[in-house]
C-alpha cells in the first residue's frame, strides 16, 4: 500500500503507554528465529523499539525502520545503538543486500505482502533471514479468551490480526512468486504478573482504543478494567496472564 491507513500510524499517540505496557518477544523466540552468525538486523514496523533493545544486544548493526515519528523519537532514545529511519514495509530507505536478517514484530498486518515481501527480499542478503512475531495473550485459555472477546465486543471490532495468525499457522501463506523458502512456524508461552491497571493500559495501546473520543475511552478502561478483575485469574493483587508469541521463520532464495 502506497500510503499507511489512518488506524497505522495512531499509535505515536499514545507512545509512551506503547513503550511501558506492550510486552516483547521472549529471548527463546529470538534465539529460534537469528542465525548465530548474524552480524546485521533490520527491524521493520519497529515501534518504539520493544525488538530493536533485544536485537541490538545480538548483532553488530541494528536498523529500525518505523513511519511514526512519535514512535521513532522513543525508539531512539531507548536503543541508542540502532540506526532509527523513517521508513515501512513497502518503502525500505536501504540499499540491495544491506542485511542479514529482517525481523518484523506485531506489524505485518499493517504491511501489503505483494509489495512489502519483494522489498524485503531486495534489501535481505542472499540465503538471509527474515522473521515475523506477535506476542499476544494466549486466547487459548478460556477466560482470556472471553476477556479478549468482551474488549473486542465493547471496541466494535474483530480479532483480524488472530485471523491472520491462525491462517499463517494453518499452511502455505507466502504469495506465488516471492524469494522465500516456506515459512516454518513456532511458538514460545509464558505467563506475566500484572496489576489490573496495566492490563487494562496494555488494552488502551491498541489503535481502535487510541482512536476513540476521550470520554469514551475513560468509560470503556474503567469497563475493562472491572472485568479484567471479575474473569481474570489473579493472585496476591497480580492478574496471572498467559501469554503467547507466534513466530515464522523463512530465508531469501536466490542470488
Amino acid at each position: 500500500m502506497s500510503q499507511l491507513p489512518e488506524l497505522a500510524v495512531s499509535f505515536g499517540a499514545a507512545a509512551q503507554d506503547y513503550d511501558r505496557y506492550r510486552t516483547a518477544p521472549p529471548a527463546q523466540a529470538l534465539d529460534w528465529l537469528l542465525p548465530a552468525d548474524c552480524a546485521s538486523v533490520l527491524d521493520l514496523g519497529a515501534g518504539t523499539g520493544l525488538l530493536t533493545r533485544q536485537l541490538a544486544d545480538r548483532a553488530a548493526e541494528v536498523v529500525a525502520v518505523e513511519p511514526d515519528a512519535r514512535m521513532r523519537e522513543v525508539l531512539a532514545a531507548a536503543c541508542p545503538r540502532a540506526t532509527v529511519l523513517e521508513g515501512t514495509g513497502e518503502h525500505i530507505p536501504l540499499p540491495d543486500a544491506r542485511v542479514d536478517a529482517v525481523t518484523i514484530s506485531a506489524a505485518w498486518h499493517w504491511m501489503d505482502p505483494a509489495v512489502a515481501l519483494p522489498e524485503i527480499a531486495r534489501v535481505l542478503k542472499p540465503g538471509g533471514t527474515l522473521g515475523i512475531l506477535y506476542t499476544r495473550r494466549d486466547r487459548r485459555v478460556p477466560w482470556l479468551d472471553r476477556l479478549d472477546a468482551y474488549v473486542h465486543d465493547e471496541m466494535g471490532t474483530d480479532d483480524r490480526v488472530g485471523d491472520l495468525i491462525g491462517r499463517m499457522n494453518d499452511g502455505p501463506w507466502l504469495p506465488d512468486g516471492v524469494p522465500f523458502t516456506e515459512p516454518e512456524p513456532h511458538a514460545d508461552t509464558w505467563t506475566a504478573a500484572m496489576s489490573a491497571e496495566e492490563v487494562t493500559a496494555m488494552f488502551a495501546t491498541y489503535s481502535r482504543f487510541i482512536a476513540l473520543p476521550a470520554d469514551r475511552k475513560r468509560e470503556l478502561a474503567a469497563r475493562i478494567e472491572a472485568k479484567v478483575r471479575e474473569t481474570a485469574e489473579i493472585r496476591d493483587d497480580l492478574v496471572r496472564l498467559p501469554l503467547v508469541c507466534y513466530s515464522w521463520r523463512t530465508r531469501r532464495t536466490g542470488s
